[in-house]
């Protein structure tokens, strides 16, 4: 199906009914979940999550009904699909990051809205502060403007000689701008020069490598975004092709090819999601759960990438690997 008749689906989808709820009894709780990425992205991430509710005492069927709903990549699909989800009125929604909360809140002020990783929630005007949110989002918040600085470090020590940095962003992106400006102050005391480079659909991938090419980029960074999320492969197989080093913002990216990545372990972000779930169905008030802020992270080596690019991890970085792709 093409990103065409993707956008026309969805858009039918708007007068169907959520079939899935409206066949559960009375008492099972609704949970709605929207992502802007497609069914196979998010396999492992709801496995873990069903996982973690069956730990805590429910379990799906029984306990809880759950209906999902994904975006295939296109961006204007989240407008739909949030309007559809909160016209079923479920018990509570959930969403990934940062474009999934944003639509929904645009739509109720009343749902509890659990994210799974949000990137800058006081900023977005959906919180008051971290410690009390105050409305009806809570979940965990990603501290992605900080770690650009970190990653930044990272490819430096990896490569000594770089000099000239592409970083892509997704401009629709609510943490994208903020992101950049994070990154491009570190690289300012790294005397590094950095080249931002929108990307706002898959078909800006590739020609935005050929840009990078011809500016003369010495390696790539990202940003965090749902945009780089669903389309990791087509992100991992540009840098191959480039044959300069990268580093990412999600593990899945070096799964997928990537050279490397940094950030925080997102299987702790589902866990958590998972609590919070459970507290809200239990009657607490989202706007009185702090939203938390992760406390691990993990650097990701992919070594067969390294090879096929000719480049050689330093002991250093090897040391600090939490994985190490072959």
């Amino acid at each position: 199906m093409n990103r065409r008749d993707t956008v026309a689906a969805l858009l039918a989808l708007g007068v169907a009914p959520l079939a899935s709820f409206a066949q559960q009894p009375g008492h099972v709780r609704r949970i709605g979940f929207l992502s802007g990425e497609n069914a196979q992205t998010n396999t492992q991430r709801l496995a873990l999550f069903h996982k973690s509710m069956a730990e805590l005492g429910w379990v799906e069927g029984r306990d809880y009904a759950f209906d999902a709903l994904y975006g295939e990549g296109v961006s204007q699909a989240y407008a739909v699909l949030a309007a559809k989800l909160v016209a079923s009125r479920p018990d509570l929604l959930l969403t990934p990051g940062d474009e999934g909360v944003r639509a929904l809140v645009q739509r109720t002020k009343t749902i509890p809205i659990v994210v799974f990783v949000a990137q800058d929630p006081v900023g977005s005007r959906y919180a008051a502060s971290l410690q009390r949110p105050g409305g009806n989002v809570t979940g965990m918040a990603s501290l992605a403007r900080d770690l650009g600085a970190k990653r930044l470090q990272l490819l430096k020590e990896l490569v000594p000689r770089i000099a000239h940095v592409c970083v892509l962003f997704e401009p629709a992106d609510v943490g994208g701008l903020p992101q950049v400006k994070e990154i491009k102050e570190a690289a300012a005391r790294l005397r590094i020069r950095v080249t931002p480079i929108e990307l706002r659909r898959a078909a800006d991938i590739e020609p935005a490598f050929q840009r990078g090419a011809a500016v003369g980029a010495d390696a790539y960074m990202d940003t965090q975004s749902f945009l780089f999320s669903s389309e990791r492969r087509a992100i991992a197989d540009g840098v191959v092709r480039s044959k300069v080093p990268a580093i990412f913002s999600i593990a899945g990216i070096a799964e997928e090819g990537g050279l490397m990545s940094y950030g925080p372990v997102w299987q702790d972000s589902v866990r958590r999601a998972a609590s919070y779930v459970d507290k809200i169905l239990k009657g607490a008030n989202p706007g009185d759960l702090p939203i938390e802020q992760p406390t691990r992270f993990e650097l990701v080596l992919n070594w067969k990438t390294a090879k096929a690019m000719g480049i050689t991890f330093p002991q250093s970085i090897l040391l600090r690997a939490d994985r190490v792709i072959e």
